[in-house]
């Protein structure tokens, strides 16, 4: 009976929205709140290493060359721990297992299309190895010509690594719109003009800069 109720009490990580459910990503929602201008979504150069230095090892930046390709510009420390090896230049894609991949890049779409934040729920214990649990969360950025071409993220991951690469199982995912009509997300008019001239993002060992 004890166990049922335990059981009945389990909350599913893709749920969890509150900062002690998953602290990164709360301070990821923070961050990206705190950087947008009335109506326009976050500029690409307001990421700075002070902006995001509560989540630099888990953050990465990605970019949309094409629809259905996008790529890591630039990578915590976590993500590259994850895979065994530097993830810059990467398709986000490579996290997944191959039978999950064209899932994955559906719905990253709708994160350029329509504004909206992705979360995603993940497993990895293919091949018989100690099973890894993680979170994903991706939100939209403009990018230097306003395009909506970029997202910031996180990855957070809970056991033990292990063998690399891990690649991981989509368990649950949800798509949260941001309130934000895609023809204004960018709109220079509101752009803080102390944000100029801000440096852009740039590797260092540990996270972002």
């Amino acid at each position: 009976m004890d166990q049922v109720r335990t059981m009945s009490n389990v909350i599913p990580l893709w749920r969890q929205r509150d900062p002690k459910g998953c602290p990164v990503v709360a301070r990821l929602g923070q961050i990206w709140e705190s950087l947008r201008r009335d109506s326009a979504l976050p500029d690409r150069e307001a990421l700075t290493p002070a902006a995001l230095s509560d989540i630099l090892p888990n953050a990465f930046l990605i970019d949309r060359v094409r629809p259905g390709l996008v790529r890591f510009r630039v990578a915590g420390q976590h993500l590259s721990q994850v895979m065994g090896m530097d993830v810059r230049g990467m398709p986000l894609r490579a996290f997944m297992e191959i039978t999950d991949r064209k899932r994955l890049m559906e719905k990253v779409e709708s994160i350029f299309e329509t504004c909206a934040r992705l979360d995603l729920d993940l497993v990895s214990d293919a091949q018989g190895r100690a099973t890894l649990t993680g979170r994903m969360v991706l939100m939209p950025v403009t990018g230097p010509e306003g395009e909506t071409d970029r997202a910031l993220g996180v990855l957070v991951t809970e056991g033990l690594i292990g063998l690399t690469p891990r690649r991981f199982r989509i368990r649950h995912l949800a798509l949260s719109p941001l309130g934000t009509d895609p023809a204004i997300a960018h709109d220079p008019s509101s752009q803080d003009p102390g944000t100029a001239g801000r440096p852009s993002l740039r590797v260092i060992t540990g996270g972002l800069a």
